[in-house]
């Protein structure tokens, strides 16, 4: 994670249809017949360009409906947490949950708790939801979302 997150978006070349994990939901009737599969997959992956047994995946919906902490910015928008997994040879070595805020205008990191503000988000942290808002996120300031939405980076070991 030390390197992912030391990386720039220049390092990285986009994968086009990323088909690397997918996730199969049931959708039953009100007798548990299966009325059809729903097929979940990564918006986006990456392959990192000096190594590319290094990859990145992004976009496996964790919770579409995320409750925000009532009085925080951006609680009355939609907000989701996502899903980034990080591959070395095609094997999960990480997995992170990300937040997309205000209506998916930016991907933030997940505090591992909230608190009163600011809550503190460890540096390394930080840095990889920065990439991944750099290389999938929309054209929107990301250390503006950061600030505003009541996030400060502290030096704490991560992950």
């Amino acid at each position: 994670m030390e390197l992912v997150t030391a990386t720039q978006p220049e390092d990285w070349v986009m994968i086009e249809r990323p088909t690397l994990r997918h996730r199969f939901t049931p959708m039953l009737d009100e007798k548990d017949r299966l009325i059809r599969q729903v097929i979940d997959e990564p918006m986006v992956g990456f392959s990192y360009r000096p190594d590319i047994r290094l990859t990145l995946l992004f976009g496996l919906i964790e919770m579409a409906q995320y409750p925000l902490p009532p009085g925080m910015p951006y609680a009355e928008e939609n907000a989701r947490t996502v899903l980034l997994h990080c591959l070395y040879e095609g094997q999960i070595i990480h997995t992170e949950t990300l937040l997309k805020i205000d209506r998916q205008r930016c991907i933030l990191p997940l505090p591992a708790g909230w608190g009163e503000p600011p809550q503190a988000i460890p540096r390394r942290q930080h840095d990889l939801a920065r990439l991944v808002h750099q290389l999938a996120g929309p054209f929107t300031d990301f250390e503006q979302y950061f600030k505003s939405a009541g996030m400060a980076v502290v030096d704490h070991p991560w992950p």
